[in-house]
């Protein structure tokens, strides 16, 4: 498999599992049920998108020193717009998320990808890059969300199912849960990545024989 700058990982900028280290933070805040995954999903790929946009479109203009309280600046901007959109159309998924929305704002992997992505490069390489990411936390938002609303709470979408209702694992919608969820999924994300990573060294030295 030949190295490709348009290829999902490539775009990530580092390996799947250490972004999702980064964040953390939100992806364990919004994962005990899928309303509030699939919210904060929307938020970090909206704020990825257009922060990546407006940094990519006006950094050759601002001068190194102050650079990063302008670009804290342009998430904070769009992630209080997203939340006051969210506020307005979404009250129960707000309320779900709480201050953990607001805090995104000052989220390493929506900074990094302005700093380091669009900082460096073009739109459309800036806008390829936020939506993988943005795309990639969704759905492992969502994986962990239906695994800790369907075995901790026997719910999905906040209905109820009736017949797990006796064999709920109630500790999986706390913080231990959570971790728990999140080191599963984390594992298996670097089984699949380093899967890959050897095939590609595979390939790599049947074209150099």
């Amino acid at each position: 498999m030949k190295n490709n700058k348009n290829h999902p990982v490539y775009l990530l900028r580092g390996t799947p599992s250490a972004l999702l280290v980064i964040g953390a933070g939100f992806v364990m805040a919004s994962s005990a049920d899928i309303r509030a995954a699939l919210g904060m999903g929307a938020a970090v790929l909206l704020s990825l998108l257009l922060s990546s946009i407006v940094v990519s479109a006006i950094h050759k203009i601002i001068p190194s020193y102050a650079k990063m309280p302008a670009y804290l600046l342009i998430i904070t901007g769009f992630v209080s717009l997203i939340s006051m959109v969210m506020e307005a159309h979404f009250p129960i998924v707000v309320d779900m998320l709480g201050a953990h929305l607001a805090a995104l704002s000052v989220s390493a992997v929506i900074y990094r990808d302005a700093e380091e992505v669009a900082d460096h490069n073009g739109e459309a390489t800036s806008i390829k890059t936020a939506i993988v990411t943005g795309v990639f936390f969704t759905v492992v938002m969502a994986v962990c969300a239906v695994i800790r609303e369907v075995l901790g709470n026997a719910t999905i979408w906040g209905k109820q199912i009736a017949f797990l209702e006796d064999y709920k694992i109630s500790s999986l919608v706390g913080a231990f849960g959570g971790y728990l969820v999140l080191s599963i999924v984390l594992a298996v994300i670097n089984k699949v990545t380093g899967l890959h990573h050897h095939l590609e060294e595979n390939e790599m030295e049947d074209e150099c024989k």
